[in-house]
């Protein structure tokens, strides 16, 4: 399970957040909620990317507030994608699991087969300033999934998509992570998400 236990944490006098929040392991939610309400600094806080004031992050029973985002059981998707302009979409992807994008057959494989699943095969060998917006956030999203991190977190990750490939990457993405049995947690602004995802709704206010 993973627990945030009075995480506290604040951008200004008048912009503080409090998080009291508990998500199985395997389960799916959806973060939901106004913007201004703490959904992507709820994600940085999981991931790492912004360290608690108080309180205490949990994983499976142990702390790890306390560990780098590399060090964390957790795999991040944000707004901007974050390809690195000087690999190929294919090696974006190889980066995720191995540091001198050596990999084994099956992971190639089983990459080639996510490139195929959301409809962009032919771009596997293309630079990301040769993609599209959106192929580009299918690709970060291919990456999140082959790292195999217990925890996806994705933060709107499918906003630049339009409504059918949206419902399709979802699908790939929820399919993925039964698979894998991953934690899914995704900050959305669309009810479809969370029908499509038959995800739990957790709605900060």
């Amino acid at each position: 399970m993973l627990s945030l236990n009075n995480v506290q944490f604040s951008w200004s006098i008048e912009e503080k957040f409090e998080f009291n929040i508990s998500i199985k392991k395997g389960e799916v939610v959806t973060i939901e909620g106004p913007s201004g309400v703490g959904k992507s600094t709820l994600i940085n806080l999981i991931s790492g990317f912004l360290v608690p004031e108080r309180g205490e992050i949990l994983w499976l029973n142990k702390r790890i507030d306390n560990l780098q985002p590399n060090e964390r059981p957790t795999s991040t998707i944000f707004q901007n994608n974050n390809l690195f302009e000087h690999l190929s979409c294919f090696d974006n992807v190889c980066l995720g699991i191995s540091a001198n994008l050596k990999i084994s057959p099956r992971e190639k494989e089983n990459i080639t087969s996510l490139f195929s699943e959301l409809g962009i095969t032919k771009i596997m060998e293309r630079m990301p300033n040769e993609i599209s917006g959106g192929q580009e956030a299918r690709v970060s999203i291919i990456r999140a999934l082959m790292t195999k991190k217990p925890i996806l977190l994705l933060d709107e990750p499918v906003s630049s998509l339009d409504q059918e490939t949206r419902e399709e990457t979802l699908k790939v993405i929820k399919n993925t992570s039964e698979k894998y049995n991953l934690t899914l947690i995704i900050v959305s602004h669309h009810r479809d998400d969370r029908r499509l995802l038959n995800a739990r709704p957790i709605k900060l206010v």
